[in-house]
């Protein structure tokens, strides 16, 4: 039986060492990366994109938009509306009583179509559309470019024609 000189076992254990800080590094980013996911965004259609993944699939589950995660999607100035919202609702329902993302409460989402209309450096206007449950919906948003990326100003629905409005009206209503 041949024995091993101990730096060689040494230095099989540094470099496991650095395997599992590597691994525990790229778990870290992992972990990290679906919040900073939309501050990377750099333009308004992969904006509006990464909002609509949480809606596709057998597993959507939608956003998670009120309180402390509204910064993630919304401006600074819809960010302070829906937090005034929450906090004047204390636990009831709000103003918004749908998700303003899919303009209902219940959401299947087919024939997604997303499209840019008129983008500057500083804002955009994007038009999304689809199918929810058998009823075309379509969704008008007024992004602003912000420090940590493109965020929405402002949400109008067009259709369904029952809820014609917008976000920020709704929001600015007393309770």
């Amino acid at each position: 039986m041949r024995m091993q000189p101990s730096f060689a076992i040494e230095s099989r254990l540094v470099g496991w060492s650095r395997l599992a800080s590597w691994a525990m590094a790229l778990l870290l980013i992992a972990t990290v990366w679906p919040g900073a996911l939309h501050a990377a965004d750099t333009t308004p259609r992969q904006f509006l994109t990464a909002l609509y993944k949480s809606y596709s699939g057998p597993d959507a589950m939608g956003l998670s938009w009120r309180g402390s995660t509204a910064e993630r999607y919304f401006d600074a100035a819809l960010t302070k509306l829906i937090l005034r919202d929450v906090n004047e609702a204390k636990g009831e329902i709000g103003r918004i009583d749908f998700d303003p993302f899919v303009a209902a409460q219940d959401f299947e989402i087919a024939s997604l179509a997303i499209a840019i209309e008129s983008e500057s450096a500083e804002a955009a206007t994007g038009l999304v559309s689809f199918t929810n449950l058998g009823q075309r919906t379509k969704i008008r948003y007024d992004l602003a470019k912000t420090a940590k990326g493109w965020r929405i100003a402002n949400i109008t629905w067009d259709e369904p024609t029952d809820l014609k409005g917008d976000l920020r009206s709704i929001l600015a209503r007393a309770l």
